[in-house]
């Protein structure tokens, strides 16, 4: 089959995201080869995917030609080359040159030396049907254009979940009955004909993130001297307010994000903290005449612990470094929710876990005042509400401030302890099933140990 791939071009009209770095835009020439990329298939593309032409992809998807005239079906065939040339781009270009030139040794050699005829395997045709996923591919392609939080189009992270959704409804329906499961004790391996699942996809899906990259921009650090100012400017505000609940909802905020901070706890983790248990244990904890320091209750379904509720205690010092005192508003926040009738400790009047836009804006607003008293700070080139997030930012801030302490203070392995908490295999005594009493008398020979990271901060 001749094959020149210079000749298989992007449509005119496609307009699929292609990552850039921000200063392409700004006048520089690129390299030439760098410039081609992912606009048209190269020689020897073919030997390392799957090919059908863009007619065949269509008759496989309609059972009929496409028409001209009707503008869905010019939509499906840009598509369509779009998915074919990402599949193409998944490998890099000395591979596939690479690749061409042992085939056409192997060709020629078989031929020349041997009078050989057939050595290559029969490259087509192929089924009629879309075997390939080639439908989930164009659908993934047509939403890969709506709005993304940064930039106009979707993300590559966010558009590759089509792919999970069709597998997920694939195995769910009637074709999982006439696929085969190995199995060796708990190891189970699954054969699966889902097309989403096959080596066009597979290459398909490479070239696509290849093509979109990523524009992830995770939340900025906030220091400890950040963390200083916040706590000062929250403070203030707690005690100048002399309506009951504000005073109470700054206490709580404050409190948040203190235990985000110390405990470097994802955002969406401090709400899990179990209000009976929170006063309980704390009065316990505060109290205790050897190590007097605080705790945080959570219990829930978190990540990667196989949907199974637990428990979990964070044990955070007293006594830290920069001067936080989480001490006294675990008493403040205590008195307000003395009463209550809420599991959570964090959530709304009528028993919800509070979401984290609950704290954004105080959470902006403080930041804001943390630059216009020390620029210095945060930069002004900075978009506080873009940059900093709740979910992330305490815990990146916290953890940068350990990495930097020295070994005696607060080591790998403590920094590992704290924020591995979740993974049986670095603090097994956190991820048992049992209640939270019996879970802070277990863990207090370890109580030392829990608390050196709180107490670099």
């Amino acid at each position: 089959m001749g094959w020149h791939g210079s000749c298989y071009k992007q449509r005119a009209t496609d307009n699929y995201p292609r990552y850039q770095l921000p200063e392409e835009a700004d006048g520089f020439v690129d390299d030439p080869r760098e410039a081609m990329k992912f606009k048209c298939a190269r020689d020897g593309d073919n030997f390392l995917a799957p090919f059908q032409c863009d007619i065949c992809h269509f008759r496989n998807l309609y059972q009929r030609d496409p028409s001209s005239d009707k503008a869905p079906d010019m939509m499906c065939l840009v598509a369509i080359r779009r998915a074919t040339l990402d599949a193409f781009w998944a490998r890099a270009a000395t591979t596939v040159n690479g690749t061409r030139l042992y085939v056409k040794k192997l060709f020629s050699t078989g031929k020349q030396v041997y009078g050989l005829g057939d050595i290559l395997p029969e490259m087509g045709p192929f089924n009629l049907q879309d075997d390939f996923g080639m439908r989930v591919a164009i659908i993934t392609l047509h939403q890969s254009l709506s709005g993304g939080r940064y930039r106009p189009t979707l993300q590559y992270g966010t558009a590759r979940k089509y792919r999970s959704a069709f597998s997920d409804v694939w195995g769910a329906s009637t074709h999982t009955f006439t696929e085969s499961v190995m199995a060796r004790d708990t190891v189970k391996t699954f054969v699966t004909k889902c097309p989403t699942s096959g080596m066009w996809y597979e290459r398909y899906n490479n070239g696509m993130h290849s093509r979109m990259g990523d524009d992830r921009r995770p939340d900025i650090a906030i220091s400890s001297e950040v963390m200083v100012k916040m706590m000062e400017i929250l403070e203030e505000a707690y005690y100048l307010e002399s309506s009951q609940a504000e005073r109470r909802f700054i206490a709580r905020a404050t409190l948040f994000f203190l235990a985000a901070y110390l405990g470097s706890l994802r955002g969406e983790e401090v709400p899990r903290i179990v209000r009976k248990h929170f006063i309980e244990l704390n009065e316990m904890s505060m109290e205790d005449l050897e190590l007097a320091h605080a705790v945080l209750p959570l219990y829930g379904i978190f990540k990667n612990e196989g949907n199974i509720a637990r428990c979990h205690l964070m044990r955070i010092s007293l006594e830290t470094k920069s001067g936080f005192d989480i001490g006294k508003w675990v008493k403040i926040v205590s008195r307000f929710e003395m009463h209550s009738n809420n599991k959570f400790l964090f959530s709304d009047g009528a028993g919800k876990r509070e979401a984290l836009q609950t704290y954004s804006e105080i959470f902006v607003r403080t930041l804001e005042e943390v630059r216009r008293r020390s620029p210095s700070l945060i930069p002004a080139s900075i978009d506080i509400a873009e940059g900093y997030g709740i979910s992330r930012s305490f815990r990146r801030g916290s953890t940068g401030k350990a990495q930097n302490a020295l070994d005696s203070e607060c080591s790998e392995l403590d920094i590992n302890r704290n924020n591995g908490w979740r993974k049986k295999t670095r603090a097994a005594m956190k991820t048992a099933t049992q209640n939270m009493i019996t879970l802070y008398t277990d863990t207090r020979q370890i109580i030392r140990a829990c608390l050196r990271f709180s107490t670099c901060q």
